[in-house]
């Protein structure tokens, strides 16, 4: 049946088989054209390997079949995003926030547009919303502190953020590495994020803590 069919090919995308994958939730449509979960599953993994408008098609199919699919909207919407075209993704995100006004990720990545149509008072309000909803929300904390440090050149705000992301993930390396940056800017110690962000694996914190730090 068409359940069995989408769970095998989700079991198949889990493994890295993607064309079995593709074949099986396309099997499942077959023997059900109205199963909205096969159309979502097959449009994730098509905007994993980047072929967006297949997914953009098949979010728009499961929306048909159910316009309270909220999972649907955020996906077509970063399908969207991942093109460019980033009033349609908030569109998308905004209908998903009205299903579920709770929707933690669904503001996060419409801040995330927002900020890239240089919307940056309304991508700071996103992430703070994502943040009061989730308060652990690590990315969430560090996209707003790139926001703050270099988009506004609010760089104590920056910090703060970048530090709250850190204490939620110690091994957020980005988060270091920018709250380095954050701190060298404003003539404070930044050496030892720097260290930290080369120990844990970043290649250009080791170059910048060679150059500045020895």
């Amino acid at each position: 049946d068409a359940f069995s069919y989408s769970s095998r090919g989700s079991a198949y995308s889990y493994l890295g088989e993607y064309d079995d994958a593709i074949a099986d939730y396309t099997r499942a449509i077959k023997v059900d054209s109205e199963y909205k979960y096969a159309y979502r599953n097959r449009a994730d993994l098509y905007s994993d390997l980047e072929n967006y408008e297949d997914a953009i098609s098949d979010y728009t199919r499961a929306i048909e079949l159910d316009p309270e699919y909220k999972y649907a909207y955020v996906g077509r919407g970063n399908a969207y995003s991942d093109l460019g075209n980033y009033e349609d993704a908030i569109s998308d995100y905004t209908r998903a926030i009205r299903i579920d006004p709770d929707y933690d990720y669904a503001y996060r990545v419409r801040g995330d547009a927002y900020s890239d149509l240089e919307n940056y008072e309304d991508a700071i309000a996103d992430y703070t919303r994502a943040i009061r909803i989730k308060p652990d929300y690590a990315i969430a904390y560090y996209n707003r502190g790139l926001v703050y440090g270099q988009r506004l050149n609010n760089l104590e705000e920056a910090i703060s953020d970048f530090t709250r992301a850190i204490k939620i993930n110690p091994d957020y390396t980005a988060a270091f590495s920018n709250r380095g940056y954050a701190k060298k800017l404003l003539g404070l110690p930044y050496c030892s994020d720097y260290k930290e962000a080369c120990n844990l694996g970043n290649e250009s914190a080791c170059e910048w803590y060679n150059d500045d730090c020895k």
